[in-house]
């Protein structure tokens, strides 16, 4: 017994693809967008913790608690400007973490950020600090003056 074939015109056939593809990628896509807006509020909301009461809401080292300070707050605007152009993600990093020494920040009692999103609420475990490590480095590069 034979099948009859229907033709499918080429524009017709390049409609359906067109289609399917615009599918699967937005299907593909969506978590990825979902996982990196929750991302994003995770670091804006851990900057806002710990970071806006001494750097300011704008990371211009502006915020209340700054007057009372013996050092005043860096201004993370200015990061990328003060290293010839280049955002120093590594240094960053090795800041919210603890891994590097922050005069301003007093003795490695306090505060190590790292340590902090290790055991907190919002996430327990290495891989929930790290991710929010890197959230907040992020957050930080996003505020550089150009």
């Amino acid at each position: 017994m034979q099948t009859a074939r229907r033709f499918v015109s080429p524009f017709r056939a390049a409609a359906m693809a067109a289609t399917g593809m615009i599918a699967i990628l937005s299907a593909a896509s969506a978590p990825v967008l979902a996982a990196t807006d929750g991302t994003q509020q995770q670091a804006r909301r851990d900057y806002q913790k710990y970071c806006a009461s001494c750097h300011g809401a704008e990371g211009r080292g502006d915020g209340p608690v700054a007057q009372a300070m013996k050092a005043m707050p860096a201004d993370l605007t200015l990061l990328s400007m003060n290293n010839d152009g280049k955002y120093p993600a590594d240094k960053v990093r090795e800041i919210i973490d603890g891994r590097a020494d922050v005069k301003a920040h007093g003795p490695r009692a306090m505060p190590v950020w790292g340590k902090e999103f290790y055991v907190s609420a919002e996430g327990v475990g290495q891989r929930q600090a790290h991710d929010r490590i890197e959230g907040l480095t992020e957050y930080l590069r996003r505020m550089q003056k150009q």
